[in-house]
C-alpha cells in the first residue's frame, strides 16, 4: 500500500502518493492548500491555546532556529471581536 504525503510546492499544498523510486515526485496529488492550512489551525489551536472556547491562553505556536542563526515562527492568535466589525 503506498503512502500518502503532504508537501509544499511553488502554487500551494498538495496531498497525494509519491513515485515509488522517485521519491520527490508525485505519481498523483491533489490541490489541498486551504484545507491543509484550515486543518494546521484548528489544530494548533487545540494543541496550544486549548480549544476554540478555551481560555487558557491567545496566542500560542512553535518556533525552528535555522542553520544561519535566523527563527522561523508559526504562530496562531485568537483575538477579540471588534464592536464595528463586518461579519
Amino acid at each position: 500500500m503506498a503512502e500518502y504525503h503532504v508537501g509544499a510546492g511553488c502554487f500551494g499544498i498538495y496531498a497525494g502518493i509519491l513515485k515509488p523510486n522517485k521519491p520527490n515526485e508525485w505519481k498523483d496529488k491533489t490541490h489541498c492548500t486551504d484545507e491543509a492550512i484550515e486543518a494546521v489551525r484548528d489544530y494548533m489551536v487545540a494543541e496550544c491555546l486549548g480549544g476554540f472556547d478555551c481560555s487558557k491562553a491567545k496566542s500560542g505556536g512553535w518556533e525552528w532556529k535555522l542553520k544561519d542563526g535566523r527563527v522561523v515562527q508559526l504562530t496562531v492568535e485568537i483575538k477579540e471581536r471588534e464592536e464595528n466589525a463586518a461579519d
